[in-house]
């Protein structure tokens, strides 16, 4: 992806200008700009990726776009969040934790409950794992200042482009 293509769109609303993340899950990238924030670091989403457990991570469910259908199970980690554009809010229940919620038309293939947090024993089954906390709670910080001053919420794309080969040569092996 060249300059040009990570162009971030931007609309004003509330008075500040509303912007756009992005989540790249071949990537494995979380970027974009707030309020003159500038975010760029590695993150991950689904199958148990951003644990903190050895051994925990599914290599086939992680950060793979083709598996954002599987759902969590007694068995099984839930694959990555549906590909799609999702408006952050602060989570209403969980301290430090974004809720991503999917925008109108957006086919999320049976899941909810989506958000942005750290890194813990358990790890993703779907939700945006940025592996630097610090980087995390500054974007966490900014997006609450932007609700205490009533602006729009920030958007976020996910989005897989890359190489996307050797997740499809991973379905292979399953």
């Amino acid at each position: 992806m060249n300059d040009a293509q990570r162009k971030l769109p931007s609309t004003v609303g509330g008075g500040i200008v509303r912007v756009q993340l992005i989540f790249n899950m071949a990537e494995e990238r979380l970027y974009g700009t707030m309020d003159g924030l500038t975010i760029d670091t590695h993150a991950v989403a689904g199958g148990r990726a951003g644990s903190k457990t050895p051994g925990a991570v599914n290599p086939i469910l992680a950060n793979n776009p083709f598996t954002t259908h599987v759902k969590l199970s007694p068995q099984i980690p839930g694959g990555a969040l549906p590909l799609g554009t999702y408006s952050l809010k602060s989570h209403e229940s969980r301290n430090n934790w974004i809720r991503l919620l999917p925008t109108t038309g957006m086919n999320m293939v049976g899941r909810d409950g989506f958000a942005i947090h750290g890194r813990g024993k358990r790890g993703s089954d779907g939700c945006i794992v940025p592996s630097d906390f610090k980087v995390f709670l500054t974007l966490f910080t900014a997006l609450k200042k932007r609700e205490r001053l009533g602006a729009d919420a920030p958007l976020l794309s996910v989005i897989a482009v890359g190489e996307l080969g050797r997740f499809e040569r991973l379905l292979n092996l399953a």
